[in-house]
């Protein structure tokens, strides 16, 4: 399906009113050590595409790897990498009740200079959701009791793939549509890791901060990454000084500056060329050799054999 039909059928779609929940019936974050989830309130700052790098410089280290892709209005990391939604599972199935997590999940064989790899997905949305299956959730997302199951059936979901896969990727969407009070419910138990990616705005910087104390701050935060830095030593001194601040705000492990890299957003007529790490090693990359050192904190994290560190800041060498 064309992403642009995809995103009209949506957005036509009638959206939920804002339900509250008492934090109290919600059930407790997942005990797993090995979900990962990324957010950030801005989008078009490259939050999948890092989170896509990691897992597969995960994957190329011999790690299972899963991704759940959770933006259902713009379902980019699906359509990435399965290229057409098709039919059958998918996580508003999922949400709905209409199909498990496990068979929900698909493969994609990626290729690269480098090699080949599988990933495997749940994809956000099929062809066949649309639109009586995202009409159903946008209902049912009106519910208060609705959605205290759907939360707790989304929390079983990612304990169960963290039995079957070294790490599960969360790819949560920009908090911008009409369910956000939903998906930060589900955002905030269905993480045992949170990595909170920024542009090198001072302002977008504190928003981020404010979001993570008012929604987030029951999960422990791992990184806090400011991406697509201009690769001049002065903008890299000014991102290092905003991803600190954020990251003693947040009480994180590691502070990261990403340097703008075109490598990582190739584009071809045919669409995204595949990912930068299996087309060039990371030495060849300031981008992703800083991608690579996360990676190694990621690693620890999700194995339970992280230091006690705060703030380890990782700072590119152009």
């Amino acid at each position: 399906m064309n992403i642009l039909r995809l995103l009209k059928l949506l957005f036509m779609r009638k959206k939920p009113k804002a339900v509250k929940v008492e934090e109290s019936m919600l059930p407790e974050r997942v005990k797993v050590h090995n979900a990962i989830g990324n957010s950030s309130p801005k989008g078009g700052i490259g939050k999948t595409t890092i989170q896509l790098e990691s897992g597969v410089q995960l994957i190329m280290r011999g790690r299972e790897v899963v991704f759940i892709d959770w933006d259902i209005m713009s379902p980019r990391l699906s359509l990435r990498l399965l290229r057409d939604l098709g039919t059958g599972p998918s996580l508003v199935k999922v949400l709905i009740e209409e199909a498990d997590i496990l068979s929900a999940v698909r493969e994609a064989t990626v290729s690269g200079r480098r090699g080949s790899i599988t990933i495997h997905i749940v994809p956000a949305v099929a062809n066949d959701d649309i639109p009586h299956n995202i009409n159903r959730l946008l209902e049912e997302m009106n519910d208060p009791h609705r959605v205290v199951k759907m939360v707790d059936k989304m929390k079983n979901a990612v304990e169960t793939l963290a039995k079957r896969y070294d790490v599960v990727f969360n790819d949560y969407p920009v908090p911008s549509w009409a369910a956000y009070y939903t998906y930060q419910r589900l955002l905030s138990r269905t993480s045992s890791w949170l990595n909170l990616l920024s542009d090198s705005t001072p302002n977008m910087i504190k928003l981020i901060g404010q979001l993570h104390q008012r929604y987030t701050k029951s999960i422990p935060v791992l990184g806090t990454v400011v991406n697509m830095v201009r690769p001049t030593p002065d903008e890299i001194n000014k991102a290092k000084e905003y991803v600190q601040d954020l990251c003693q705000e947040v009480d994180g492990r590691v502070a990261m500056v990403i340097p703008f890299d075109g490598k990582l957003y190739d584009v071809f007529a045919g669409g995204l060329a595949s990912p930068a790490s299996l087309n060039y090693a990371p030495e060849s990359s300031p981008a992703l050799l800083q991608i690579k050192r996360f990676v190694d904190y990621l690693e620890q994290a999700v194995e339970g054999r992280l230091k006690d560190i705060h703030c380890e800041t990782l700072v590119p060498v152009l």
